[in-house]
């Protein structure tokens, strides 16, 4: 028997509700802090999203200074599609997936609007997918890049959307969509605490001891021993809470495809993983076994959730081997169809 299948074995079953059981809104201080382009997408409308495709393919990139920073808003052509792009510049690049960057692809036969995809999250893979239905518009929710809930009907037509502002779209969606996934209240601060030590590369005894329980989960009682748990039952995370995630290879247009369930031999999904996380109990730290794939090797992390001063999610990984920072995000994205168990274990209040 390996490792994992007597670590699933010893713990108990953490049973939660779908993630996209129940409609919550947004934080206050996550949804003030969010960054809407909305004066960007004003001036540009009649230049590149309702202009017609030979004008609009003719369109030069511009710059736009804006309270959340720079925008680029683009053009670019894709066969018999085109999308007209904004992004924010972050790190002296401008990535697709950040934060208030909205995709609206259209026909360039014509130029009627497809489809928009506009990012909640700078790890860039929560989303909102809006596709025009007649008169209405189908909300695609994608937290952590799996599908809290689609084919949401909204009784507004897909221009009303993006010619509006993020708020307005919250608002009259907050009774359908748990927005609190991904906008939540800040803290908790004892992780955030927890996190930070971690980072600054001078783990307290504690965070020693649960990267070495992430390396071999036999340890897992001198971590408990630890944070004063002692006998406490670390509990693995299976529920199926979804059935779709996104693909990101274009992330003009991600993909939903189908994802197997928990299993008993492998555990969930890796593209099940993040959001599995952000949908359980805020407070504890997470021990991440990942099964290798193709060329990939195995991997065994500690993760740490928690909530910034914005409201907006932060999934601290580390690896349990040399305890180096992990951009989570990207590992999932690189492993696509492997596994991994998901272990929830308690922090200590103080470190």
């Amino acid at each position: 028997m390996t490792i994992w299948r007597r670590a699933a074995a010893a713990c108990a079953i953490l049973a939660v509700a779908p993630l996209g059981a129940a409609a919550a809104p947004a934080a206050a201080v996550a949804l003030d802090a969010f960054p809407d382009y909305l004066s960007v997408r004003s001036e540009f409308l009649s230049a590149a999203i309702t202009a017609a495709p030979a004008v609009a393919l003719a369109f030069k990139p511009a710059y736009r200074e804006t309270p959340a920073g720079r925008i680029r808003v683009s053009v670019e052509r894709d066969g018999a599609s085109f999308y007209v792009l904004f992004q924010r510049e972050r790190d002296g690049g401008y990535p697709i997936g950040s934060a208030g960057n909205m995709v609206i692809q259209r026909s360039a036969v014509t130029g009627y609007v497809t489809g928009v995809i506009w990012y909640l999250s700078d790890d860039g893979t929560s989303y909102v997918g809006l596709t025009p239905k007649n008169e209405r518009t189908v909300v695609d929710y994608v937290v952590a890049g799996s599908l809290s809930r689609g084919d949401y009907a909204l009784s507004r037509l897909v221009y009303q959307v993006f010619t509006g502002s993020f708020k307005a779209f919250h608002d009259a969606t907050r009774g359908a969509l748990d927005w609190s996934l991904v906008f939540g209240q800040p803290g908790p601060e004892a992780s955030e605490t927890f996190a930070s030590a971690l980072l600054a590369g001078g783990p307290s005894r504690a965070a020693k001891a649960l990267l070495a329980a992430a390396d071999d989960f036999t340890a897992i009682g001198a971590y408990l021993g630890s944070v004063g748990r002692d006998g406490y039952e670390p509990e693995e995370l299976r529920e199926p809470r979804f059935a779709k995630a996104a693909s990101f290879d274009d992330p003009r247009r991600p993909i939903l495809r189908p994802i197997r369930a928990w299993s008993d031999d492998q555990g969930l999904p890796i593209e099940a993983a993040m959001a599995t996380i952000l949908a359980a109990p805020p407070g504890g730290a997470y021990i991440a076994l990942v099964g290798g794939v193709s060329d990939r090797p195995p991997r065994k992390l500690v993760v740490v959730p928690y909530r910034n001063g914005r409201g907006a999610y932060t999934l601290a990984s580390f690896d349990a081997d040399d305890s180096s920072a992990v951009d989570l995000a990207a590992l999932v994205g690189s492993m696509a169809g492997a596994s991994v168990r998901l272990f929830s274990v308690p922090l200590p209040g103080t470190i």
